[in-house]
């Protein structure tokens, strides 16, 4: 089993997976993902956060790391579920043909109006905030009660990505996200990522995100 954390690790496979070298808050970013720790990340559109996001999971599969096996990317808006699911596909084509994959890495897509993986089978799957919410709780919408379960246990198995946080409803989905959060909390890493998010509001998601669950 191979172990890399080093700058200079996470720069050779970044600029193989991209194209280009990372930059700093990509390599600290990454390297906590591997450790298991939970992450907000605060940088501007078109910075490469999805690449940011994505890779960690890549290396880790390739490498064998100790780290989930599916990643749940879950963003507010469906267009934009599809268009970050498109520009995946194309990172992991890149990776394939220069690193061995053990196995083929499934992107999907889970939406209201694209439903091809109501079971959340995929190994990097995109979904909108209702899809994973319904699901987490037990009461999908994609799938009978009969088949909940499956759903709710990949969500809590799998790496968590929250996409464009400064566009969820603060006073509905914002805090659904919280909770789910403080129940995965050491169960396996979370990254979550905004363009704008003010000092007031991020400080208030670690504080809930630690505040013990009675």
């Amino acid at each position: 089993m191979k172990t890399f954390y080093t700058d200079t690790d996470i720069n050779l496979l970044f600029r193989a997976l991209t194209g280009f070298a990372p930059r700093q808050f990509q390599t600290e970013t990454i390297q906590k993902i591997l450790n298991r720790e939970d992450v907000l990340l605060r940088a501007p559109t078109g910075s490469g956060k999805t690449e940011t996001a994505i890779a960690p999971f890549l290396f880790a599969q390739t490498f064998n790391l100790d780290f989930p096996a599916k990643l749940i990317y879950v963003v507010p808006l469906r267009t934009l579920a599809n268009s970050l699911r498109q520009r995946t596909e194309t990172l992991v084509k890149n990776w394939s043909q220069v690193h061995q994959l053990a196995r083929p890495v499934a992107v999907t897509l889970q939406t209201g109006e694209n439903q091809e993986d109501p079971r959340f089978e995929g190994d990097i799957i995109f979904c909108t905030i209702d899809q994973m919410l319904s699901s987490f709780l037990n009461i999908p919408y994609s799938v009978g009660r009969g088949s909940a379960n499956v759903n709710s246990g990949a969500i809590l198995a799998a790496y968590l990505v929250f996409d464009e946080l400064h566009l969820l409803d603060p006073n509905r989905s914002f805090t659904a996200i919280i909770k789910v959060l403080q129940q995965v909390k050491g169960i396996s890493p979370c990254l979550l990522m905004t363009a704008t998010l003010t000092d007031e509001l991020a400080n208030r998601i670690i504080e809930e995100i630690n505040h013990e669950i009675s």
